[in-house]
């Protein structure tokens, strides 16, 4: 009997038979992901997001040189930059803005370093609770709020200072506690609260020190000397253990928490009351090594000399700079494209946007602010605190207005479009007499005349009788403006498209 010859489909389609050359599987699939892994390597290397360009630059920022505050007469006041030294570990207390200290991406972590030598995650700075208290010194008893160090919270985005992180607990549960002891969590946030707030208390060396700590109240505190810090909202002491060692990017750290370490005993006597003795209410009993810090200063004069340039705080004024600045790099008539995407997401007409179309607005426009800058930004302009913004509002904010030697030059160019002194021009007209050829554009060669004519049409308003008025042709040259800096360059547009 006769075999018949098999033949795969491929081959039956007119397809050349298998060889060793052939290429089985998801061959093409697994081209395009190389391509996909190495255009994300050379886009993280352009930005400077690689892991280990991301990792020595975070190093190189938490290990950067700071001020290190002296004291003249050995008192501790609000804005020392000082370094907070544990008696146990011979250590210092330390944090890293760049990892985070649970699920709230804005809580980041708190250690225990080896070194007491000043660096930028080390150095704190004290802060006063209440902004309107007068006394500078740092008292015994008298809330205050433990900052980190500026050069930690430098923007290079924005070129600014992004809000300060404070030193913070809360109470455990199910979702926040220390990650080796199980204990309170301590950690650092930008949000000040009452969460943010500790005491220095003195720490009792025996039973009998409660009332030499309550007689300290008051006074103020010496640097250098033993402190326990405690916790006022939870009432517990900041603690660590050279016990509870963990491995970090910047070596062997200890883990700090909030935990009150005392030594075992009584401190109330019975036997006295049936006596008829009472026992004083001001025993205590001492706290172990683990409770005991203290606050350090440098021994040099010149060590507390500011001596970096660092950059102004996270302010509105300067995210509507950013804004514009990245709306002007991505496109011509950058103010004007951003009006005209915000109108078309004003469903109702009311010039009224909430928060998420703005987030989601600017962000199809290229701007991606993070939440924090977002925040900062949209708060300036919800002036009623309703989550509701004014359109206008905005994008006046974002353009600026004209000064008197550009709304000059915009008149003078009306005028002589308007040569009946009706107030009102043509729109047909304005594009007869505009010069095209004198778009920057059009001179590049990148569009044609016609296509930067129809452009320059679609930009006018002129709600749809064809009429554009003074105050419609001032509008349209504020967007323009805040495009240009150079006041010289605005009058050589006018000259040029105008002929003036």
């Amino acid at each position: 009997k006769e075999e018949k010859m098999n033949f795969t489909p491929q081959q039956l389609a007119g397809g050349g038979s298998y060889n060793c050359k052939t290429r089985v599987g998801n061959w093409h699939e697994d081209v395009c992901l190389e391509e996909t892994k190495f255009a994300d390597f050379k886009r993280a290397r352009a930005t400077g997001t690689l892991t280990m360009g991301m990792f020595n630059k975070k190093v190189a920022t938490c290990t950067s040189a700071v001020p290190h505050t002296f004291s003249e007469d050995g008192c501790l006041r609000y804005g020392d930059s000082i370094v907070i030294a544990h008696k146990e570990t011979g250590g210092s207390l330390a944090c890293d803005p760049f990892e985070s200290a649970g699920f709230d991406n804005a809580e980041f972590a708190a250690s225990v370093c080896e070194s007491t030598s000043s660096m930028a995650r080390n150095t704190f700075v004290i802060v006063k609770e209440e902004e309107n208290s007068d006394d500078d010194l740092v008292r015994w008893g008298t809330p205050f709020r433990i900052m980190c160090n500026q050069s930690l919270r430098v923007d290079d985005k924005t070129n600014m200072l992004q809000p300060p992180l404070y030193l913070a607990s809360n109470l455990k549960n199910e979702r926040k506690a220390s990650p080796l002891s199980n204990n309170q969590l301590v950690y650092m946030t930008p949000k000040p609260s009452y969460s943010t707030c500790w005491v220095a208390n003195m720490p009792a060396v025996d039973k009998f020190s409660g009332a030499s700590r309550m007689l300290a109240v008051g006074e103020p505190i010496t640097v250098g000397c033993d402190i326990a810090l405690q916790h006022c909202a939870t009432r517990q002491l900041l603690s660590s253990d050279s016990k509870l060692s963990m491995q970090t990017d910047f070596g062997t750290e200890y883990e700090v928490c909030g935990k009150t370490n005392v030594k075992t005993g009584k401190i109330s006597v019975m036997a006295g009351e049936f006596s008829g003795q009472r026992t004083p209410a001001t025993n205590c009993k001492p706290e172990l090594s683990q409770n005991v810090w203290s606050f350090v200063t440098s021994a040099d004069p010149a060590a507390g000399e500011e001596f970096r340039n660092l950059p102004p705080p996270l302010s509105p004024e300067g995210l509507i700079a950013k804004v514009l600045g990245i709306l002007k790099a991505r496109s011509k008539n950058a103010v004007r494209g951003l009006k005209s995407a915000f109108k078309a997401m004003d469903d109702v007409g009311d010039y009224k946007l909430d928060k998420e179309d703005l987030k989601w607005g600017l962000r199809d426009l290229g701007v991606d602010l993070d939440d924090e800058q977002f925040g900062v930004l949209f708060t300036y302009f919800d002036k009623g605190g309703d989550g509701i913004i004014s359109l206008t509002e905005f994008l006046t904010a974002i353009r600026g207005e004209m000064n008197d030697f550009r709304v000059g030059l915009v008149l003078a160019a009306y005028d002589k479009l308007d040569a009946d002194g009706s107030g009102l021009v043509n729109i047909d007209d304005i594009v007869s007499l505009y010069n095209i050829e004198a778009d920057p554009m059009v001179a590049e060669g990148v569009k044609t005349v016609d296509e930067a004519a129809k452009e320059f049409m679609s930009l006018w308003e002129t709600d749809g009788n064809g009429v554009v008025t003074k105050e419609e042709f001032i509008e349209y040259y504020k967007d323009l403006s805040a495009e240009i800096d150079d006041d010289a360059q605005f009058e050589l547009i006018m000259q040029s498209a105008w002929g003036l």
